[in-house]
């Protein structure tokens, strides 16, 4: 395969793969099933009795009421909601994931509580470990086969 018809291949898959995120996009809206948290936060009084899906921030945790606070994002920035039946092992920064009806006084009756993260530090640690991850692929794919700049294309290495 010469280098136009490479080059070819990889613009049309890149404009293919931009093309699936705008497609997306412009249909994400109106195929979410839950009330957005900016509705949520705006007026829950009309919302109140509807199923809701939120992801926020564990600000505190009650165990002996079964409840937790959490602070959920909005455009205008975050605000707290109650979560009642907060079941989940999670401290105090951790993110969760709460599907549950709507209560008046922005609180939930969760039918499920997710952990996302079980405290704040856990996102250094996936990120981490991701990058470690990869950092192993990649050394073992080059240690294999290095890529020729020419011809745009892998081969095998002669040497190893």
């Amino acid at each position: 395969m010469n280098r136009s018809a490479r080059v070819l291949v990889i613009v049309l898959a890149v404009g293919l793969l931009l093309g699936m995120g705008v497609h997306f996009d412009t249909q994400y809206d109106d195929r979410w099933p839950y009330p957005t948290t900016d509705a949520i936060e705006a007026d829950d009084g009309a919302l109140v009795g509807q199923e809701v899906f939120v992801s926020g921030v564990v600000d505190r945790v009650d165990r002996a009421a079964d409840t937790g606070r959490i602070l959920v994002s909005t455009a205008d920035g975050p605000f707290e909601m109650t979560v009642q039946n907060f079941d989940a092992p999670v401290q105090q920064g951790g993110a969760v994931q709460v599907v549950g009806r709507l209560d008046s006084d922005h609180t939930i009756d969760a039918r499920t509580v997710r952990v996302v993260n079980p405290s704040g530090s856990s996102t250094l640690f996936k990120y981490g470990v991701s990058l470690v991850g990869a950092a192993l692929v990649t050394a073992l794919v080059l240690r294999h086969w290095r890529i020729d700049p020419r011809t745009l294309s892998f081969e095998v290495r002669r040497d190893g």
